[in-house]
């Protein structure tokens, strides 16, 4: 059963929504009535495939790959770019979630952004130099966006977030991200991870707080569209107790290296100030109109009150997920500036790192990206799932949750992800804003995963987690946040394991003896000779039964995390696969969990970056790391998966005939 939606306005061209909490009367025998919570007013109407109920043959890797944060970006990453190898995708918390359209733009408007342009200067609302936090985007309340700026990061007192987020943490996790995916904000033809103008080797000098590169004739629109300040490679300080956790002090030591960011030195005196901005060369500017190129105030009908969309063509997640109007993104037909990433027409282009000379695609008769987004765009659902055929899509399955008030705003990024799926590639998937609609439970509390009827869920879903009425001890003690309150969490594990092992047909549920939790094994590379932790769990009856094999499923753990910190949680799944009370059909099925590495290793002490180790400080974000080195990690999981398919029973590929 799926929801088509015509809205009236635009074309009214009917498309699948993204409804939250789709639910049959369950007191209806023949299912005649639904409920679903909806966005607007429009013409809904209930529709069935024309090959429901038929049964097809598909086949089975026996494979799923989940992951937490930093872990469920991976698995999202991994997953849909080695489609053929897994069954699942599990995604926990995801950061930075599944739309990196969405995130860079963040990234611009708010976690590197508030400072004013020189368009504010000409408008006498700012000058280059000071901060104009009133002209940051507005946020997207209705989805429960968080802002922040450079100079004051959000910060979250309680429980619930699983990190500390100081500044500290934030500008180490940016680094790692960068030399995980190449940097986002500039482009080096050089080097992927340091800015335009800067040798690579610089990052080893011991002295990079108190001697800055100086560049000269570096343009940027926004804060130097003339050249005429210097640009200054810089550092940050720490976190100020006067001003708060997360908040720039320029009185604190400036002593963290920003090293993928280059800051605009107004005042000449070879130090980032507060109010100096940072340069975000990205991609070239263009109008996020959508075709029409027309903004919703220029379309004619126009009326903030009772037509505020007449060509119909504004984004929304819900209301309208084919929307191109304020989308984030380039489409097809909206105008641009062929001035390069600097967006400044008539600049140099960047050539052998010599000359003064930092732009980049500017006159290529194209609208041009930072090249570095290649790797960053695998974590994004529309570039994932649009490089699959039909076929390919309808063969993986993917389950995801995300909080309301997560600090990266993942339930919004979740939100583009959840549209992507549904309307730009018809994929059935049901929205569910907490756990308790799977069971139909009248709150968190009393919900129970055992009870969800996975026979009547279709294979792919996402749940928004937290109350949006929470009292501010409810929000302390970690609702909807990034790991949530204790509930939450529990919640959202049981959930999801229960969801990969009900996925998989037949299995075994009877009952057996202990299972094994084994912390401390590890594999070295064949192609690194990287070390390579990991820790694994066999289930009950894997010794009693020799001539049994298990599906398997790959856990990737989050940022500063290490395999041992996950594996534990496997005394909660051995319950479920041998828990007596239950009926069989109740029982999970017995699985292989192997707890997959991805944090830097070897680090040694005091040291940031351990040049003989993976090059990075806390998290690999499982990448095959631009920069070469030992933190191949994507590499080093397929061997792992190679390595535990040879030792251990794995259950192997199958074709079985199904009904989806």
């Amino acid at each position: 059963m799926r929801i088509v939606v015509k809205r009236h306005v635009g074309d009214g061209t009917p498309f699948f929504s993204p409804v939250a909490n789709m639910r049959f009367d369950q007191t209806d025998l023949y299912a005649s009535r639904v409920t679903f919570r909806a966005g607007e007013l429009a013409t809904y109407q209930a529709v069935v495939a024309d090959n429901a109920g038929q049964e097809v043959a598909r086949r089975y890797t026996y494979r799923a790959v989940m992951g937490v944060s930093m872990g469920g970006n991976a698995a999202v990453r991994i997953g849909l770019k080695h489609h053929d190898d897994f069954d699942m995708i599990g995604t926990l918390g995801g950061d930075p979630g599944m739309s990196t359209p969405y995130l860079l733009n963040y990234l611009t408007e708010y976690m590197f952004g508030g400072f004013c342009t020189a368009a504010d200067q000409a408008a006498g609302l700012g000058n280059i130099g000071e901060m104009c936090l009133t002209k940051q985007r507005s946020v997207m309340s209705d989805q429960f966006e968080r802002a922040q700026n450079y100079e004051a990061f959000l910060y979250e007192d309680g429980d619930g977030t699983g990190l500390t987020l100081d500044r500290e943490l934030y500008i180490r996790g940016f680094r790692d991200m960068s030399r995980a995916f190449g940097n986002p904000i500039l482009y080096n033809p050089d080097n992927p991870y340091a800015p335009p103008g800067v040798p690579f080797d610089y990052f080893a000098t011991t002295d990079r707080c108190g001697s800055p590169i100086v560049l000269n004739n570096f343009y940027d629109e926004q804060y130097n569209p003339d050249g005429t300040f210097p640009v200054i490679t810089f550092c940050d300080g720490g976190d100020s107790p006067v001003k708060g956790v997360g908040v720039f002090d320029p009185d604190l030591a400036q002593d963290n290296p920003m090293e993928p960011a280059l800051a605009v030195d107004v005042n000449g005196n070879g130090v980032r100030d507060s109010g100096e901005p940072l340069i975000i060369n990205m991609i070239e500017p263009f109008d996020d109109l959508g075709p029409d190129g027309l903004a919703s105030v220029d379309e004619p009908g126009y009326d903030a009150q009772t037509n505020p969309d007449p060509n119909g063509d504004d984004y929304h997640y819900q209301r309208n997920p084919l929307g191109t109007e304020n989308n984030f993104d380039f489409d097809q037909g909206e105008s641009y500036d062929d001035f390069g990433l600097d967006g400044v027409e008539g600049t140099c282009q960047y050539t052998d790192g010599t000359t003064e000379c930092y732009d980049y695609g500017e006159g290529d008769g194209e609208w041009t990206r930072n090249p570095n987004h290649t790797i960053w765009l695998e974590t994004d659902a529309v570039n994932g799932l649009g490089a699959l055929t039909a076929a390919e899509r309808s063969r993986i399955d993917i389950w995801s949750d995300a909080g309301i008030r997560d600090f990266m705003n993942n339930a919004l990024t979740n939100n583009f992800g959840a549209a992507t799926m549904v309307a730009d590639f018809e994929i059935p998937l049901r929205v569910y804003d907490g756990f308790g609609i799977l069971t139909g439970a009248a709150n968190e509390a009393i919900y129970d995963f055992a009870e969800v009827d996975w026979t009547r869920i279709p294979a792919n879903g996402y749940i928004r987690y937290g109350n949006p009425d929470a009292t501010e001890n409810l929000i302390l003690a970690g609702d909807g946040r990034h790991v949530g309150t204790a509930l939450q969490l529990i919640n959202r594990i049981t959930t999801m394991f229960s969801w990969i092992q009900a996925q998989w047909p037949g299995g075994d549920r009877q009952l057996a003896g202990a299972g094994q939790i084994i912390e401390e094994l590890s594999f070295v590379s064949p192609t690194t000779g990287r070390d390579t932790p990991y820790s694994l769990f066999l289930p009950p009856g894997y010794e009693e039964n020799p001539g049994t094999s298990y599906p398997t499923v790959y856990f990737l753990h989050g940022y500063g995390q290490s395999p041992e910190d996950l594996v534990l949680a496997s005394a909660l799944f051995e319950n479920y696969m041998t828990n007596p009370d239950w009926e069989e059909s109740m029982r999970f099925q017995k699985l292989i969990i192997v707890y997959v590495d991805g944090r830097c290793r070897p680090r040694k002490s005091g040291v940031p970056v351990d040049p003989t180790g993976d090059g990075c400080e806390n998290g690999t974000w499982y990448t095959d790391s631009p920069l070469g080195g030992p933190a191949q990690m994507e590499t080093h999981m397929f061997e792992l998966v190679d390595f535990i398919d040879a030792n251990y029973r794995t259950k192997p590929e199958a074709t079985v005939n199904m009904i989806p």
